[in-house]
């Protein structure tokens, strides 16, 4: 990169972030793709004035458009090239998450979604929500697996109902197949549901499945149903048995689901 170029880009991102409602617009993409008759209905504004906005931000470099049949469709950049950006919208993502304007901007882009959805950009990586009802074994070991069988082809996170503090169980029968998923924290499922597209919701317990009939932003769900370790009782021996198939049956439906989803991939 010349010179001074990093300079001039931050120039620019400061330029374009210096109205609020560009923030919010940024903001709103951080759940996926949406058309200016979204932004027009989620912010209450003129189409000539989202354009306006979604220019300046197209011209700093902090959103990208694609045309997809009648659609134009506005996100956030792709990953590769853009090693300035991306952080900077990661981190102002979780600067404002608990922004009650923000909070309601995600509500009406849930509502508007729903009535009016977008078709989904095709893409090369795979979004992916594990989800369960307590965050604490199943969808950790789910997302920590299919990280590491996937690789770059996902990217994966897991989220619980009602999460919980992760079992020290979880961590040990992880680490008896070189996985170290010490990083993984519990997630609520409300940090997702309406703020984030996701290729794939994939429930790995009943509870989930039945407490989150709807979930806006899903392109496709599947449900794998696996016995909660957690409730295991007896002898520590018994138990890590029981947290033992729990991940075997987990990797089974990975590896199996793999080997089919990525002959459904784009070329690259």
């Amino acid at each position: 990169m010349e010179a001074g170029a990093i300079i001039n880009r931050i120039c620019g991102f400061s330029k374009a972030l210096s109205e609020d409602v560009r923030v919010r617009m940024l903001m709103c993409l951080q759940g996926g793709a949406l058309s200016l008759q979204h932004f027009v209905d989620i912010l209450g504004l003129a189409p000539s004035t989202v354009s306006k906005h979604l220019h300046v931000l197209e011209d700093a470099g902090l959103v990208v458009s694609k045309r997809i049949g009648r659609w134009r469709l506005y996100q956030w950049p792709e990953r590769e090239g853009h090693e300035t950006t991306l952080p900077l919208l990661d981190w102002m993502a979780r600067a404002v998450k608990e922004d009650p304007i923000l909070q309601a901007d995600t509500a009406r882009r849930a509502v508007t979604i729903q009535i009016n959805p977008p078709p989904a950009i095709q893409t090369d990586v795979r979004r992916v929500l594990f989800l369960c009802t307590g965050n604490s074994c199943r969808s950790q070991m789910a997302e920590a697996l299919l990280r590491e069988r996937g690789g770059p082809a996902y990217e994966v996170v897991s989220a619980g109902v009602a999460p919980r503090k992760i079992p020290p169980m979880t961590f040990e029968v992880m680490k008896e197949i070189g996985i170290d998923i010490s990083e993984q924290k519990p997630k609520t499922v409300m940090d997702f549901i309406g703020r984030v597209h996701f290729d794939y919701l994939i429930t790995v317990c009943p509870v989930a499945e039945e407490h989150t009939p709807v979930f806006p932003g899903v392109t496709r769900r599947l449900h794998w149903p696996v016995p909660d370790p957690v409730e295991a009782i007896g002898t520590d021996d018994q138990k890590m048995r029981i947290f033992r198939q729990a991940r075997d049956q987990l990797d089974v439906y990975i590896s199996n689901w793999i080997q089919i989803d990525l002959h459904e991939m784009p070329p690259a």
